[in-house]
């Protein structure tokens, strides 16, 4: 029988007129046994990744008898699986993990079948390559998170919405794709295709291996009308930043297009209008986080919000791992798994075109009303709340995240 857990209430408070979202308080677990779960952080500094801590540590927790082990700073496969080591050491069941380094994950779920704890990758996807050879280890649990085709088109997408709007002298920021980030890779992969096939733009080579290329490239359509620039590098930890300033202080420009985030060099861009004395479009792909949500709110000098553009993820994405991982711990593994393979599950992108839009996908992705993914949506999923919940019903619930999925249970 599926045991009752008060549903958690979310609320919205008016802080000097404009409105704050916050989990609000929830009544404490008090049956069972508690379980540990460690979450693996490529940065627990980074934006997105805060805004999946903060959906485990504050919904999570006072849903669920579990707590969070969480990582710091995992800049290897070697870093990941000292941190599993560590976990396991400190009571750890399950792995959660947003590091998820593709060269690595055979060695890490080697680490984890050492360690006997169960691993599922909570917002990435997995190669085919990699996942014929780990799909059948039981400590495996699988992966949540957007295809690649899904983060191809969130390259071309942003770009079409750019070229609409005048878009002509643009930097495209690649962040890590020239050090292995695929996802980055694929997403200034779908830019530059758009721009090759909408705007006429000369590549002297394929898109896909431009997107790679560790070098400051210029790039221009055959009349010289439209001007591109791949400034490639992480603003932390890279040369990113040192590229973009260069890039900046060689010529104006119209339109920043990131593969990642952009909140860190903000005040770059804002620098550079004020000196070309015209506003600089921003787009980024990468998650729908309270510091885009404070910077939507801000006004340039030109009065417009900083950023134009959002596509990415939001914080209850990473539910469905969670539930991947306490099926697993708690003995039903078999309510993921069917026949005991690994599953790869996808999830679709959001899309804020505007401060309003943002506002209100933020609101239903952070609790406003409710939750995109709620603890009564997840215990729907989770064997020892709900003894009917199958793999089928499990994928339904992980794969209806788009929008209107999301508003029907919410609403």
């Amino acid at each position: 029988m599926k045991k009752k857990i008060l549903s958690l209430i979310l609320c919205a408070a008016l802080l000097n007129g404009t409105q704050e979202m916050a989990w609000a308080s929830a009544e404490t677990y008090s049956e069972g046994e508690i379980h540990t779960i460690g979450v693996a952080m490529y940065d627990p500094d980074s934006a997105e990744m805060e805004m999946f801590a903060s959906y485990y540590r504050d919904y999570i927790e006072a849903g669920f008898p579990v707590k969070f082990i969480f990582s710091g700073k995992i800049a290897d496969t070697q870093a990941e699986c000292d941190f599993i080591d560590e976990a396991k050491a400190n009571g750890a069941e399950g792995i959660i993990s947003f590091a998820g380094f593709a060269d690595g994950l055979q060695d890490v779920i080697k680490t984890c079948e050492k360690d006997e704890i169960y691993y599922a990758l909570g917002s990435n996807s997995v190669s085919d390559e990699n996942y014929e050879v780990i799909r059948d280890n039981p400590w495996y649990m699988g992966s949540v998170g957007p295809d690649l085709e899904a983060v191809y088109e969130a390259g071309c997408d942003m770009t079409e919405f750019f070229l609409d709007k005048g878009a002509g002298n643009i930097v495209i920021m690649s962040g890590g794709a020239s050090v292995g980030n695929r996802l980055h890779q694929v997403r200034s992969w779908g830019m530059l295709n758009t721009l090759e096939e909408k705007a006429g733009l000369v590549l002297p080579e394929s898109a896909e291996e431009l997107s790679k290329t560790d070098k400051t490239t210029e790039l221009t359509d055959k009349d010289g009308m439209v001007h591109v620039t791949i400034c490639p590098g992480y603003t932390e930890g890279g040369n990113g930043l040192k590229n973009l300033e260069a890039v900046l202080s060689s010529g104006n420009c119209n339109t920043l297009m990131s593969a990642f985030h952009v909140s860190t060099y903000l005040d770059k861009i804002s620098a550079k209008e004020k000196e070309q004395n015209s506003n600089i479009m921003v787009g980024a792909i990468d998650s729908f986080s309270e510091q885009n949500f404070e910077i939507f709110k801000e006004k340039d000098s030109f009065g417009n919000a900083p950023i134009d553009y959002v596509r990415g993820k939001y914080a209850s994405m990473a539910g469905p791992a969670f539930a991947m991982i306490y099926n697993a711990i708690t003995g039903s593994a078999d309510a993921v798994k069917e026949d005991g393979e690994a599953v790869r599950l996808y999830q679709d992108l959001w899309t804020a075109k505007s401060e309003e839009e943002y506002i209100e996908l933020y609101g239903y992705a952070t609790g406003i009303y409710e939750n995109a993914y709620s603890c009564d949506d997840l215990m729907e999923v989770i064997r020892q709340f709900d003894a009917d919940t199958d793999p089928q019903k499990f994928k339904e619930l992980t794969e209806a995240s788009d929008l209107e999925s999301v508003k029907e249970r919410i609403f």
